[in-house]
């Protein structure tokens, strides 16, 4: 062997210098002139490589502190550039009377709120609140996951909160109905974290132009309205404001009051429903005790179940009896109040309103609905028919709505109609559906046929042998899709996220900004082929929990590309079916199956690069200080598998090294971050080699072939060092199921050392 002159030994430790891929491919552009802009980067980017955000530790919602929107609020993350907000509404309570928090697949994204850049969020509930809404009656869920997509750190976990809910106005708000001379009493029922309420009266029936009257603290639910004689016998109308610390809900139903007039005929008695309990589709007729005294007039008023706010029927009969036909709906309880006045014009005395309300008491509420078909129909199929269950309609003892402020119940029958056409005609079955059915545990009656049809009615007759109007449509839920298969790594071709054309697939548009194709969906029809209405689709990151449908409309083929913006590399997406009738109507999934989409050149080269600059970590002499101590032969172990071995032994002519790194069965990851899996997520064989001169130049050789999650190579044959690290070249990228390869700059991987 030659002699080894100092100079060749210079180049050898300046070329050992090299070997290191970490130190080799390191950025060395000056970013002098970007003093600020450094400085604010690192707001975002951590002193150490992370893989995946923390989660946000608290997560707060408003309680009754605005009408139209909850506000979040959470605890800051750490190099985090934005914040996903997701909302699900809880409309049912448990036994105890709390509200059940919502399943993982219940939350939706909040269209707004997909990237939040602050640590606060108005979710705005009602763009147009009034006391009607139903959304008062709910409550909010939340959940909030960090992210950083300029670094594509994997995101956080959710955080979730506890229920949030709106600042609502207090409900059954009444006033009494000449029951005094002197004062008009109002009530109300109290809401949630009140701290005082404001009291509002008009002389107007729909509340305009009201002022406000009085203040109470929240702990209270009345307020006494001190009136003169001169105010006796005029008709006032009054709202109620919840007030909190920060806000006041909006106004509350309309309450009727007036004060008592000396002379005014008495309190009008015996108000009953005597025709409409059920026994007409179309009307409700009440009737009640005359009252004493001469030339007595009647005025009828009607509440409801869905509105307090008194409506009146008619200002003047003189019969005893009033047969109501406006505006009534099926499945709505009404509610009857009579008063009696005597004079005309302006010399009106009236008697104070009847106890005949809602709040009058059991068999003494003056309360009536119409004949209505059953509101809530499943159709469920069974082996040879299908079963129909349905809630019993209003009016019956088996009703969970029912409102238990009379004890005369209907025993009710029911009608099943088919057809095979969504227009009809429909048919209808020779037996009819009896009292005699029995509710299960969930309110429902259950109907078994033998038979199937594409689509059902029901209707309700009564002993009288009155029919109501037929229910809405409803159909049978098809079988489950089969056979789900979802594409694991495949690039699918001619799809574009923006339309962009061209045949070269790492074009920008084909795939998403974290560097991931499309994946396809493909699954068999149910062999009876009746998902008439289509099918969703349903996505998620766990197995067995946490999916969210992903198509709006329904999809009416058996395969489904997917061009996924949120999806990034390494992580399984599950994915499952539901079949659809033509109602849109499904209960039954297909099997869970789990894919993810090809990788661009670029983004290969990163996630690979991860196993690489993982894997030198635990050399030794490549990172000793000394270059003359990198001199040797050294084996590292991978995590899971396999070893890295290093060669700084072999001088050149002329003077200078070559280093030799060699790959055998290598794999530090498990792809899905270990979960469900024990499929590597790169596992790596072959080279990576150096040879470099006496001035610290060369070139790096070799392949790597990598299987796992993504099969490819990585080839390193156009790759230059120039001046002591990278300057220049590229590497060749060439993965599976894409036809050519790829090379890509010697910068690529390297972002955020």
């Amino acid at each position: 062997m030659k002699k080894i002159t100092g100079k060749i030994i210079a180049a050898f430790s300046l070329a050992l210098v090299l070997a290191s891929c970490s130190e080799m491919f390191e950025n060395r552009i000056s970013k002098s002139n970007d003093v600020n802009l450094m400085s604010l980067a690192n707001l975002v980017v951590p002193p150490v490589t992370i893989e995946k955000l923390e989660a946000p530790k608290q997560i707060f919602v408003s309680k009754a502190e605005y009408p139209d929107k909850i506000r979040i609020t959470w605890s800051p993350v750490e190099y985090t550039t934005s914040y996903c907000i997701e909302r699900a509404i809880s409309k049912e309570k448990d036994a105890n009377g709390n509200f059940i928090v919502p399943d993982e697949s219940e939350f939706e994204v909040i269209p707004l709120a997909s990237k939040v850049y602050s640590t606060t969020y108005e979710d705005v509930i009602l763009t147009d609140p009034n006391y009607l809404n139903e959304e008062y009656e709910y409550q909010y869920f939340y959940r909030v996951c960090a992210e950083n997509t300029r670094l594509k750190y994997e995101t956080s976990e959710y955080t979730v909160s506890d229920g949030g809910y709106l600042l609502a106005p207090p409900t059954q708000v009444t006033a009494s109905l000449g029951e005094y001379s002197d004062k008009i009493v109002v009530n109300w029922v109290k809401s949630k974290n009140a701290k005082s309420y404001d009291i509002y009266r008009s002389r107007n029936s729909d509340g305009s132009s009201a002022v406000k009257i009085g203040n109470v603290s929240g702990n209270l639910s009345s307020y006494s309205n001190v009136i003169s004689s001169g105010d006796q016998g005029v008709d006032y109308y009054y709202t109620i404001q919840t007030v909190t610390a920060t806000s006041s809900s909006v106004s509350s139903s309309i309450a009727l009051g007036y004060g008592l007039q000396e002379g005014a005929p008495p309190k009008v008695n015996g108000v009953a429903v005597s025709d409409g309990r059920g026994t007409s589709v179309d009307s409700i007729t009440i009737s009640w005790t005359a009252a004493a005294g001469n030339d007595i007039h009647y005025a009828v008023y009607r509440t409801s179940s869905k509105d307090s706010s008194f409506t009146l029927l008619t200002k003047d009969i003189q019969t005893t009896t009033y047969k109501d036909t406006k505006s009534l709906k099926p499945n709505v309880y009404y509610y009857y109040s009579v008063q009696a006045f005597t004079g005309s014009g302006d010399n009106i005395l009236k008697g104070p309103f009847s106890s005949s309300g809602s709040d009058a008491g059991v068999d003494k509420a003056a309360e009536g609905f119409i004949l209505g078909a059953p509101q809530d129909i499943k159709v469920v199929k069974n082996a040879r028919g299908c079963n129909i269950l349905f809630t019993p309609a209003l009016g019956s003892s088996d009703n969970i709505n029912d409102s238990h402020l009379s004890t005369s119940y209907n025993n009710y029958f029911y009608r099943i109609t088919w057809s095979d056409n969504q227009n009809g005609p429909f048919t209808e079955y020779p037996d009819e559906a009896d009292s005699s059915l029995s509710v299960n545990s969930e309110g429902y009656y259950t109907v078994v046929l033998s038979e199937q049809h594409k689509f059902y009615k029901l209707i309700t007759v009564n002993s009288a042998g009155i029919t109501s109007a037929e229910s809405n449509l409803c159909a049978p839920v098809p079988f489950a899709p089969k056979n789900l298969v979802v594409s694991k790594g495949a690039y699918i071709t001619g799809i574009t996220l923006d339309g962009s054309s061209g045949n070269d697939p790492d074009a920008k548009g084909y795939a998403n900004e974290n560097g991931i194709f499309p994946v396809q969906l493909k699954w068999d029809a149910p062999s009876e082929n009746d998902a008439d209405g289509g099918y969703f689709i349903y996505r998620s990151t766990k197995k067995d929990s946490g999916f969210k449908k992903i198509n709006e409309e329904p999809v009416m083929t058996t395969s489904y590309v997917f061009a996924d913006e949120t999806a990034k590399a390494g992580i399984y997406y599950y994915y499952r079916i539901l079949s659809l009738n033509s109602l849109k109507q499904g209960a039954n999934y297909s099997n869970t199956d789990y894919g993810y989409g090809a990788l661009t050149a670029n983004q290969y080269m990163r996630e690979y690069n991860k196993t690489v600059i993982n894997s030198q970590k635990g050399l030794k002499l490549m990172h000793m200080a000394d270059d003359m101590k990198k001199l040797g032969s050294e084996t590292t172990s991978g995590k899971l598998s396999g070893t890295l071995s290093y060669d700084a032994n072999e001088i050149i002519i002329p003077p200078g090294a070559r280093i030799l790194m060699h790959y055998t069965n290598y794999a530090d990851y498990y792809a899905n971050n270990g979960a469900d899996t024990d499929t590597y997520y790169f596992f790596l064989n072959g080279d990576t080699n150096t040879k470099a001169s006496m001035d610290a130049s060369g070139t790096m050789d070799g392949t790597v072939i990598c299987t796992g999650m993504y099969p490819g190579s990585v080839g390193y044959d156009g790759l230059k060092i120039k001046g002591g690290a990278a300057g220049g070249g590229t590497y060749a990228i060439k993965r599976e199921g894409f036809s050519n390869t790829i090379n890509i700059d010697w910068k690529i991987g390297e972002e955020g050392k």
